[in-house]
């Protein structure tokens, strides 16, 4: 739980230190991008409204995530290597279905490639968590000739996993799972351009 102010009440003289919308944005990405949930404080006025401070900041918020999370580029691509079971889940915005891996296959590489090259700076990731969480540890990487680089890396899943770093630019991506309980169920799947 956080206050989009200082403290928890509506103070006027706190007007100008309402948390900036790319601190919200920091915010949600340690939170919501985490496996976790956000709650966030907005105290009313003393005219039991929002103010206008806050609420200028807020909607700027929801424009920077919005924007950010409109276009799942992964959709312009092809599967090149998804192994597994049911590939279709990883883009299909719904959390029922899943990807997973043949037989007992507790590590997979799903790869992706595009006709051009595509700039990104963030991951998504979400397990299907009625199945359990069961990603232990992942790791994006991208084609630089004929070599992969390391993009990010990261443990956990769970309900949602959001992934920043400096933007690349490539044309073949693939996300390496490495260490799973049981086979992975990943629902889905995405990278995005952050909003400026």
């Amino acid at each position: 739980m956080v206050s989009i102010r200082p403290g928890w009440f509506y103070h006027p003289a706190e007007d100008g230190r309402v948390k900036s919308p790319d601190r919200l944005l920091d915010i949600y990405y340690s939170s919501v991008g985490r496996n976790g949930v956000l709650l966030l404080n907005i105290p009313p006025d003393t005219k039991g409204l929002i103010n206008a401070a806050d609420s200028k900041n807020l909607q700027e918020w929801k424009r920077l995530i919005d924007q950010t999370f409109a276009q799942n580029l992964l959709k312009e691509a092809k599967l090149a290597n998804g192994g597994g079971k049911n590939p279709q889940a990883l883009l299909d915005n719904k959390s029922t279905t899943y990807w997973t891996t043949d037989g007992t296959d507790t590590a997979a590489t799903i790869e992706f490639k595009w006709n051009s090259v595509k700039t990104f700076d963030v991951l998504l990731l979400q397990e299907n968590i009625r199945m359990g969480q069961r990603i232990e540890q992942f790791v994006l990487e991208y084609q630089d000739g004929g070599e992969w680089k390391k993009i990010a890396e990261g443990t956990t899943v769970g309900c949602k996993r959001l992934l920043r770093f400096p933007p690349v630019t490539a044309s073949t991506v693939r996300l390496r799972i490495t260490a799973s309980r049981l086979n992975p169920t990943l629902a889905e799947m995405g990278l995005y351009k952050q909003a400026r």
